[in-house]
């Protein structure tokens, strides 16, 4: 048993340490901005002038985390698809640009996607377990499983997550490698797990690298954890197309633009929507990419 016992997000939403994000979520518009907390609460400046955008929202998500917990992390789970295209684009760029001298390793060292886990540790101080996983949409599911399989191994204080970034590249590649049914934007969420009781319970999570079926594979996840589709009180879907207007679906891409863990920040709003709501279970579908399905059931406790 899994339960969930601190959760944020930075987002183009006013949702970094909200008690409940739908009190000031909306759904967006061509207008929005990501929403920044104030960094140096949570990063020394020294720190902060060198990290790229993802790694604040990800360190600071991370710091905040810690602060709701009476321990260390005892493990850290990272899912991430695109990594630091930030850094990536700067350090392609210098190459491009410089010729006949030495290039310093900076840019290329914080541009690899275990970047973002590994500045999470040492800004913590964090010597446990650290590992990401990155396996495009189904980034963060794997994080979250990862998490699970650490809890289900005795250990306390987990912290999971997922953070992506937008940059203005990933415009060019929209409709050709990429197909964003809504603008790119950056996001982080991360959460803690642990086998404490909470009033959120995390019961499972499964993935798919190749989906045919989506209401059937959505089915024998729900049968195998003892529930049926009828009695999810939401569904919180990437692509709502799959689904019927009558099926109480929600679609998250609407609330945290495109970026490919954002099933993580759809996790978030369904973690909240429970606590909000006199209701008792929520599904995260993540449909974000063709032939993939992660799926995230979750319930509330009374506790």
């Amino acid at each position: 048993m899994a339960f969930i016992h601190s959760i944020t997000s930075i987002a183009h939403q006013d949702t970094f340490a909200k008690k409940n994000i739908w009190d000031t979520i909306s759904i967006l518009d061509e207008t929005s901005s990501l929403v920044h907390p104030d960094y140096k609460e949570y990063i020394a400046p020294a720190a902060l002038r060198r990290l790229s955008p993802i790694l604040r929202m990800a360190i600071a998500a991370s710091n905040y985390c810690q602060t709701t917990c009476d321990s260390p992390f005892e493990a850290i789970s990272v899912g991430t698809a695109l990594g630091c295209l930030t850094d990536t684009e700067k350090f392609l760029k210098t190459i491009h640009t410089t010729s006949g001298s030495i290039l310093s390793p900076t840019a290329f060292i914080q541009s690899t996607h275990n970047t973002i886990a590994g500045q999470i540790s040492l800004e913590l101080k964090n010597h446990a377990y650290n590992m990401t996983h990155t396996q495009n949409s189904l980034s963060f599911e794997l994080a979250l499983h990862d998490a699970l399989l650490c809890v289900n191994a005795g250990k306390s204080n987990v912290l999971a997550g997922a953070a992506d970034e937008a940059i203005d590249f990933l415009n060019r590649l929209n409709d050709s490698l990429i197909h964003a049914p809504v603008a790119f934007t950056s996001g982080a969420t991360f959460l803690v797990v642990d086998q404490k009781t909470s009033p959120i319970e995390l019961l499972a999570v499964d993935l798919h690298f190749s989906a045919t079926n989506y209401k059937d594979s959505i089915s024998k996840f729900l049968k195998q954890n003892g529930v049926l589709f009828t009695e999810m009180d939401a569904v919180f879907v990437a692509n709502n197309a799959d689904f019927s207007p009558q099926e109480n679906v929600v679609n998250y891409i609407n609330y945290s633009g495109f970026y490919h863990t954002a099933s993580a920040f759809g996790m978030h709003m369904a973690h909240d929507w429970l606590l909000k709501e006199d209701k008792k279970y929520a599904l995260i579908v993540n449909n974000l990419v063709a032939d993939k399905l992660g799926l995230i059931l979750l319930k509330k406790t009374n506790k």
